[in-house]
């Protein structure tokens, strides 16, 4: 599946989606943004294989390599819960070395994002609110279609 139109990265993301694509196995990404995960400021990128984040810490490719990151497998997200446009709490199976954490009922350990949607560097207003209209049910059609049936035993995520 290829980008999607309209959600193209602003220039002053590239080397941030550069990095992420060179580090973590995001494969062709369907769509790229500026978003917010909890209180953090970064760059989201989400594809069939999964969907990375990476903090926006400053404006050199140094403070971007130091910066948070995650990498998130679907078989690794345990659903979502759509609170309004652009806005998404992430529910994600924990893991510690590539494990899946279980609490004592044999149930994944479940973490929740809140991922918000930001406006890309000079997108029109408009625009924005179109994409955040539909960032949702985008990432969720996608989970959806990508998260096979089973938790695999161990999984590349980084959460």
């Amino acid at each position: 599946m290829p980008m999607l139109e309209g959600w193209e990265i602003s220039p002053d993301r590239a080397d941030m989606l550069e990095k992420m694509l060179s580090t973590d196995p995001v494969g062709d990404p369907v769509i790229t943004s500026k978003c917010r995960l909890d209180a953090d400021n970064g760059l989201i990128v989400a594809s069939k294989n999964g969907f990375a984040w990476r903090i926006k810490m400053g404006m050199s490719s140094a403070l971007i390599s130091a910066g948070k990151s995650k990498w998130v497998r679907w078989h690794d997200v345990a659903g979502f819960i759509s609170k309004k446009p652009g806005i998404l709490i992430v529910q994600v199976k924990v893991r510690k070395n590539e494990q899946l954490i279980v609490d004592k009922n044999g149930n994944p350990k479940i973490k929740k994002w809140r991922l918000i949607l930001n406006q890309n560097k000079n997108e029109d207003k408009g625009h924005f609110i179109q994409r955040r209209g539909v960032f949702n049910q985008l990432m969720m059609d996608m989970w959806n279609n990508n998260k096979g049936e089973t938790d695999p035993p161990s999984s590349d995520s980084r959460i």
